[in-house]
């Protein structure tokens, strides 16, 4: 069994992703296991979407902005932060792809078609 089929993220990929889909869905998220609702996603998907996610929790530190990484930031900060990377800056791709897959993540199940 690979890695990816395992679990679809590295456990600081997926503690940046429950704080990005916090920071974006708010009270839709909790008690929510977002990661695990990502399903398996294909090794280039799932480099991308982690190195995506690795870039967003160094911004703050890179951009001189905190100290700490964008998990430890406060929920309205890690919103505005994520909002305003979304929107420009050399983190906007990083941030739009991370902000589709918690989108995905969070779409409530289809329901199963009766034959």
């Amino acid at each position: 069994m690979s890695r990816a089929s395992a679990w679809p993220l590295s456990p600081r990929a997926a503690r940046v992703f429950y704080n990005a889909a916090d920071a974006w869905l708010g009270a839709e998220a909790a008690g929510r296991d977002l990661v695990a609702e990502l399903g398996p996603l294909p090794e280039p998907a799932r480099r991308r979407l982690e190195r995506a996610l690795w870039w967003l929790e160094w911004s703050p530190r890179l951009a001189l902005r905190s100290r700490r990484g964008l998990s430890w930031l406060p929920r309205e900060e890690r919103r505005a932060w994520l909002d305003r990377l979304a929107r420009r800056g050399p983190f906007r791709r990083a941030a739009l792809r991370v902000r589709a897959a918690v989108q995905d993540a969070a779409k409530p199940a289809a329901p199963a078609r009766r034959a």
